[in-house]
């Protein structure tokens, strides 16, 4: 590793496991001290020991239910005392509950928002402070592929991710309302917008190799697999760290290319053939000859 966030503090909220706890694997071994939390006590004190096995410094307050405000505030407090401030705030931890608009209960939908929107909320208005006591520093959301506007947020426009998906959205839109307020404090708010990763949440619904609901997941995908947790751990070592001092306001997709594709996949080879009769029709193909190539 570079050590390219030597000196850093960075809270993680959802450490227990997924790519939180493998963002604080990555970060610890670029040198940051880490303060995890989750509401899981038992998978939050698993990631804590494996950071600290790998040599990183990593303390948790555990369990903790972020929805509680005064619990939010105590995360950041708690980060402040063990390590002297914060420069860096990576918001993971979310719920939800899956279905339908008509088939959420109320309690379902407030359920997800609650814990999918208002907790990145809380957590980051108590933790602004500190990093604004340290001079600037980084806030990187964990948006989603589920909050663009594209398709109902799911693989195969399956409608079970309503109140997730609007959950989201609103997520990407709280990072980019904070971009504005905290530029005059040198502090950069970016967001992660992950596809379909390989966590152990995740593989609950994306299904084995080969199976049907796997072929649903990577249907919209340019690139023909799930992301791993790695993939986002790398995103985010690059934003909270001094390679991105520039960067403010993005919102990153690493979706192996689902947005890109509008959520419909890379065209498939029998509706390119239905098409080439009147491309024909209509144009003057003209094809150029490549290096290694003879021309015809």
């Amino acid at each position: 590793m570079t050590a390219r966030l030597q000196g850093k503090v960075a809270v993680i909220t959802g450490t227990g496991r997924g790519m939180a706890r493998q963002v604080a694997l990555r970060l610890a071994a670029e040198g940051a001290s880490i303060v995890g939390c989750d509401i899981d006590a038992e998978a939050a004190e698993e990631t804590q020991a494996l950071v600290r096995s790998a040599g990183g410094k990593m303390e948790s307050l555990h369990p903790l239910d972020l929805s509680v405000e005064e619990q939010a505030h105590a995360l950041a407090e708690f980060a402040s005392e063990q390590f002297g401030g914060i420069d860096i705030l990576h918001n993971n931890a979310m719920q939800l509950r899956l279905g339908s608009v008509e088939d959420s209960s109320l309690d379902d939908w407030h359920h997800t928002i609650t814990h999918t929107l208002t907790v990145p909320f809380l957590v980051s208005k108590h933790v602004i402070p500190h990093l604004r006591a340290r001079g600037g520093g980084s806030i990187i959301f964990m948006g989603s592929v589920a909050g663009a506007n594209i398709g109902t947020g799911y693989p195969g426009n399956l409608p079970i991710l309503a109140a997730y998906s609007v959950a989201k959205a609103g997520v990407i839109r709280l990072a980019s309302v904070l971009t504005n307020e905290l530029a005059p404090d040198n502090i950069r708010v970016n967001t992660i917008s992950p596809g379909c990763v390989a966590t152990p949440n995740g593989l609950l619904f994306y299904g084995t190799e080969g199976s049907e609901q796997r072929r649903v997941t990577l249907t919209p995908n340019l690139i023909d697999r799930l992301g791993e947790p790695d993939d986002i751990a790398d995103a985010v070592v690059y934003l909270a760290s001094d390679d991105a001092r520039w960067v403010t306001g993005l919102n990153l997709a690493i979706d192996g290319g689902h947005h890109a594709s509008g959520g419909a996949g890379p065209a498939r080879a029998d509706d390119i053939a239905a098409y080439v009769p009147s491309m024909a029709e209509m144009s003057q193909v003209d094809h150029w000859p490549t290096r290694g190539s003879r021309a015809r």
